[in-house]
């Protein structure tokens, strides 16, 4: 079984010599980690089982100033090896990073004593026993043990067969409903290649040219070429840490915290999430204030409000960042490197106000787990009115299907409503992405109300997207824009001045209105509709015969109008063939004729 291991522990305990001692390869890759001999950022290793799975170690780093890069690298997990110097035994840092794997579930754990060529056996069993202490204090569980050196190669062999056979029996993977997914840890450019990201890929395969959303951003991208442990492959397994060169992404619009999926319906990007806390590592945190929020690798500013007698936090991101439902998170001290909360993700979008009695009530009688399905579509059908369809999970009752979805009559109702507002108001075709995104819907949902509606030929699909049946036909209009022809009808031959009107996207309107040939533009954004501009030309034009010249003054004992609005009328009647300026006069260039 494939699986991707990291270290944690105390700066300076050995980690990446245990690394590279495991796989004969220096995980730091930074000039300045080698001069300090301290990790500062992620480093990446692997070696290969006997039975061909490959094992990739991502190397932590221990010291406190680069806690955050620590935390980017737990996600990803299958197993953890704690590393504890035998010679310096248990210190400050080795309990954060044991609060922080267990506050992220991280409960499969290799406990490392390395440098135990430094120490008598007392020493040893010394740090082996305050050590086990500490796990079942804060874990509640024991650890396998293994004591290393790097140095002298001692028992390197048997970790890495305990590490071997432990990831041949890791339990159950808890990946929900997500699907292909990867939290980016690393981004550069490769020759030949272009934009290539780095991360942990859990879930499910990729394939070349597959086609994967990249979040922030909601953007598709298709995959250039793939790489798993410096091998270049067709199809990446889930499990391992794998590049993806990437087709026409600029390298500006990724970075580290970036995520890349393939069902962009199970991640949403919010600034307003409410959290299942963890007791156990939640008691300090204070009833409001501004803290850091980890999840993935991804890590942001937040205003914390702690309520119902501290089991629930809303936390007020300062940026919007990728999440899943479910999915473990961190909270540090504001400007610090202490773990303060953590909790699971339980809601991901602004809170109608209403709802906030009802969500407080659900969170608080169930536990979710981030593989829990039942509870998330109980506490998305009980608020959303709509959840995604599971094959091993019973409908909820008095819901129907739509699409790929299960919706409550009354949520579909509004979301049929919501789409008819829409395209009502539409001066166009629509996309179904700019519907979902104008109702705040999921794409999937929209496009499956959207299907349903054609099919009943209430809305049509034409080359440009969507639009109301009646819309097709000349004498229907939106009421947006048959509110403005009816403004500019009633302007008669004084014409619609456009630079005077409030109305928003009033050039879109008219532009409109004007591809529909319902109205005439003239120079000095003036308008008339087309029945005035027509019997204007009449006025104008009747009982003159070809090449006749006639003077301004003569048009305007015929009609009247200021110079303001006869200009532009002129030259308009000259653009479509009428006349032709001869200095000051025009020549009539066809006749006018009464049908």
């Amino acid at each position: 079984m494939n699986a991707v291991i990291g270290t944690a522990g105390h700066v300076d305990h050995g980690k990446s010599s245990l690394i590279h001692a495991l796989t004969g390869i220096n995980p730091s890759r930074l000039p300045q980690e080698l001069e300090r001999s301290m990790t500062i950022d992620l480093g990446f290793a692997h070696f290969t089982s006997p039975r061909g799975d490959k094992i990739g170690i991502i190397d932590v780093p221990g010291h406190e100033r680069f806690i955050r890069n620590m935390v980017s690298a737990v996600w990803g997990l299958d197993l953890v090896l704690f590393v504890v110097s035998a010679d310096e035994g248990w210190a400050p840092l080795s309990m954060e990073h044991l609060r922080i794997i267990t506050a992220m579930g991280k409960r499969e754990c290799i406990l490392v004593l390395t440098k135990c060529d430094l120490v008598d056996k007392a020493q040893l069993q010394l740090v082996e026993d305050e050590t086990l202490e500490h796990f079942l204090d804060t874990m509640g569980t024991l650890p396998d043990v293994v004591h290393v050196s790097a140095h002298t190669g001692q028992n390197i062999e048997q970790l890495k067969q305990v590490i071997v056979e432990k990831t041949q029996n890791l339990p159950e993977r808890d990946e929900l409903d997500h699907g292909a997914h990867l939290y980016v840890d690393r981004v550069f450019s490769v020759n030949g290649i272009g934009t290539t990201i780095t991360g942990t890929l859990r879930g499910a395969e990729i394939k070349e040219n597959d086609t994967l959303t990249l979040f922030p951003g909601n953007q598709p991208v298709k995959v250039r070429s793939l790489q798993r442990y410096h091998s270049q492959v067709e199809i990446a397994e889930p499990y391992s840490r794998t590049a993806v060169g990437l087709k026409q992404v600029n390298k500006k619009s990724v970075s580290r915290g970036s995520c890349l999926v393939a069902n962009p319906d199970a991640i949403t990007m919010s600034t307003d999430w409410i959290v299942q806390l963890d007791p156990q590592f939640s008691s300090s945190l204070k009833k409001q204030g501004v803290v850091e929020i980890a999840l993935g690798t991804s890590h942001t500013q937040a205003k914390c409000f702690v309520y119902a007698d501290g089991q629930l936090a809303r936390l007020q991101l300062e940026e919007a960042i990728p999440a899943f439902w479910g999915q473990p998170m961190l909270i540090i001290q504001h400007g610090g490197s202490r773990i303060i909360g953590s909790g699971k993700v339980a809601w991901l979008h602004p809170l109608n106000p209403k709802l906030r009695n009802l969500l407080q009530e659900a969170l608080t009688t169930i536990n979710i787990k981030s593989a829990d399905l039942e509870s998330k579509i109980a506490l998305e059908i009980q608020l959303n009115g709509y959840t995604l369809r599971h094959a091993n999970i019973k409908q909820p009752d008095h819901s129907e299907v739509l699409g790929a979805w299960w919706i409550l009559p009354k949520a579909k109702a509004k979301l049929h409503d919501a789409c008819a507002n829409v395209l009502n108001n539409a001066i166009s075709a629509m996309t179904i992405e700019d519907i979902a995104k104008n109702i705040q819907h999921p794409l999937t949902l929209t496009e499956a109300m959207i299907d349903q509606g054609c099919a009943s030929n209430e809305w049509q699909k034409i080359k440009g997207g969507i639009v109301n049946s009646f819309n097709l036909s000349s004498d229907a209009l939106p009421d947006n824009l048959q509110n403005l022809y009816d403004d500019i009808k009633a302007c008669g031959i004084s014409g619609f001045e456009a630079g005077k009107s409030r109305i928003v996207g009033i050039k879109r309107l008219l532009r409109a209105l004007t591809e529909k040939d319902l109205i005439v533009p003239t120079e000095d954004d003036i308008f008339f509709a087309l029945e005035v501009y027509n019997g204007i030309v009449k006025q104008i034009m009747i009982n003159r015969t070809i090449g006749e010249l006639f003077t301004i003054a003569d048009a305007r004992e015929r009609i009247e109008l200021s110079r303001k609005q006869f200009i532009p009328l002129l030259n308009r009647m000259e653009k479509d063939g009428w006349v032709k300026r001869i200095e000051n006069d025009r020549e009539v260039c066809k006749e006018y004729v009464e049908n």
